[in-house]
């Protein structure tokens, strides 16, 4: 990993920063694209050489498109791209507006769909090592669920879009494969099991033990481990590996796949 030009979206918290500190322990030229500066100087604000920051809006397409062109001139090539936005909003599906169907598949697809074709064509360029595109769904594409109707659709489509990439690019040096992240330790899940508990501690406490106790493991995921396994993914050791969901969820969806 010494050397490698890596890109994580959504790196200054949760599941996206677990995955920063990663690379940069591998030794990675990293690049974090989020919203958020002050969480990233907050969260990832030191000194380090390899480490760069870009705003990103990933609302907004010029942003993504001003963010490669960043990345190109920096690096001219691309190694290895985690697609880690992901945002949902608690709604009944009837209460969704039309703004709010365009934001949320904006954000966690349309903007994945484009970062896909910036990434495809900066690894294209150099195609003696194989690149990797890790891109992050949620068990919650792998069917419905309420109140989240809108990220779950749209994480369904993360897992179509990517098999559809990883089929297209079969043939070249690019491995893409997607992440099916269950229930981890983050902010945004302690965020849900807050709104659905009405900002009282006690009920939100009770949420969490009750989820806790339907996950044959027994506890949340750690973000750790989440990046342990994205970089095993971008290690070059599964080179056959190409278009898998890979399911890492304490076992809480075995029961029905």
């Amino acid at each position: 990993m010494i050397g490698k030009n890596v890109i994580v979206s959504g790196g200054t918290s949760g599941l996206g920063l677990a995955t920063v500190n990663s690379f940069l322990e591998e030794g990675a030229n990293v690049v974090v694209a989020a919203r958020s500066r002050e969480k990233f100087e907050e969260n990832l604000g030191k000194e380090h050489s390899k480490l760069h920051f870009v705003q990103t809006d990933f609302n907004n397409m010029q942003s993504v498109n001003s963010l490669y062109e960043w990345i190109e001139k920096k690096f001219t090539t691309l190694d290895i791209a985690i697609n880690n936005v992901g945002h949902g909003t608690i709604k009944p599906m009837t209460e969704f507006s039309e703004a709010d169907f365009d934001y949320a598949l904006n954000v966690n697809l349309k903007s994945l769909w484009l970062s896909l074709k910036h990434q495809i064509r900066l690894m294209k360029g150099e195609t003696s090592k194989q690149k990797h595109i890790i891109n992050v769904s949620s068990i919650n594409g792998l069917g419905g669920a309420e109140y989240l109707s809108l990220y779950a659709a749209a994480k369904a489509g993360v897992i179509s879009l990517t098999k559809s990439a990883a089929l297209e690019n079969a043939k070249s040096n690019i491995a893409i494969n997607v992440i099916v992240p269950g229930p981890f330790a983050t902010p945004m899940l302690e965020n849900v099991f807050n709104i659905q508990a009405g900002g009282d501690m006690e009920k939100q406490n009770a949420i969490s033990e009750q989820y806790k106790g339907m996950i044959p493991a027994g506890r949340f995921g750690r973000p750790d481990e989440l990046a342990e396994a994205i970089v095993w993914l971008c290690q070059g050791k599964s080179t056959y590996l190409s278009g898998h969901s890979l399911i890492i969820d304490g076992g809480l969806t075995s029961r029905f796949r």
